[in-house]
């Protein structure tokens, strides 16, 4: 039997985004919302049965995703995408961006692509104001919402604009060439 100290338990809850804080497994361990074995002294620290950790992944991710007994097994993509669905659909995003004419101008010019293909980027662009006055398009963790889809960021580019921008743009390119 597998045991795991809160340090490696961490690792991977914050792998599947369940926790971004060690303190998080320590209070769960507490109350016993993860069962561990408590340490006799605090030099010690808990350890965690391979099986509890486990069993504690099932309750945080949505309940229709089939999981595969090994923890390191499990498909996390697949994991990662059902949870956005479920938060977006409660219209739970981390934030949004507001893009500007001139910002897909400057990515249009980046990838060298015709003045008409930035009036139709613009166009979609502009169709999502989502009740407010400019264009919005909100995004949780490492993919954001377009006409109701989910949309991966582009993780070529630093700053989130561009990878939403850039992600958008080549996700319309891809729809126009196909129609």
């Amino acid at each position: 039997m597998k045991y795991y100290s809160v340090s490696e338990a961490f690792k991977i809850l914050k792998d599947y985004k369940i926790t971004s804080h060690q303190e998080s497994v320590r209070r769960w361990l507490r109350n016993g919302t993860i069962k561990g074995i408590q340490p006799k002294n605090r030099k010690e620290g808990w350890l965690i049965k391979e099986s509890n950790l486990h069993n504690f992944i099932h309750t945080r991710i949505p309940n229709n995703t089939q999981i595969k007994n090994d923890i390191n097994g499990v498909n996390k993509e697949t994991i990662r995408a059902e949870m956005w669905w479920e938060l977006a659909n409660k219209y739970i995003f981390e934030d949004f961006i507001e893009p500007k004419k001139k910002q897909v101008q400057h990515c249009i010019e980046h990838l060298r692509m015709s003045k008409d293909f930035e009036k139709y980027v613009w166009g979609r662009i502009s169709d999502q104001k989502l009740g407010y006055r400019n264009p919005r398009i909100p995004y949780l963790l490492d993919a954001f919402f377009f006409e109701g889809k989910r949309v991966p960021l582009d993780d070529n580019y630093d700053i989130l604009e561009e990878q939403i921008l850039f992600a958008l743009i080549e996700l319309l390119r891809k729809e126009r060439v196909s129609n």
